[in-house]
């Protein structure tokens, strides 16, 4: 376990890594979630590319749903591009600039770095009227 965790950790960090965007992804969502964590909530990263920035994202949450892309509303409908803005002229370091949206039963934060946290929504139950 903890040299699994390792060799994410070096490859997070810049080094050379020659799996495709897909498998980084798939491997991310595989991940474990830190000590304490809630079951609802999942740490990953995604690569900060403004070209691969929506479908990398919706890689990610289909590994965690265990569905294909396919099968996901599009992102396009909720956030228009956000996403890609935010990777494509991001703001300095220090700004530290964040997206927070909902999404498929998430609400779903993203950095300027690519770090992404998914936090699972509680299912909603319909209100009974009373006649």
């Amino acid at each position: 376990m903890g040299d699994r965790n390792e060799s994410r950790n070096e490859r997070d960090v810049g080094q050379e890594d020659d799996r495709t965007s897909e498998q980084r992804d798939a491997d991310d969502a595989d991940g474990e979630r830190g000590a304490g964590d809630d079951d609802r909530i999942y740490h990953r990263k995604v690569t900060p590319d403004a070209e691969e920035a929506n479908q990398s994202l919706l890689r990610l949450l289909a590994n965690v749903e265990n569905c294909e892309v396919t099968d996901l509303p599009p992102l396009y409908e909720q956030i228009d591009h956000m996403v890609e803005h935010l990777f494509t002229q991001p703001p300095p370091d220090d700004a530290q600039a964040e997206l927070t949206f909902s999404y498929h039963g998430y609400r779903i934060e993203l950095d300027q770095t690519g770090n992404v946290s998914l936090m699972k929504l509680a299912e909603r139950t319909p209100v009974e009227s009373e006649e």
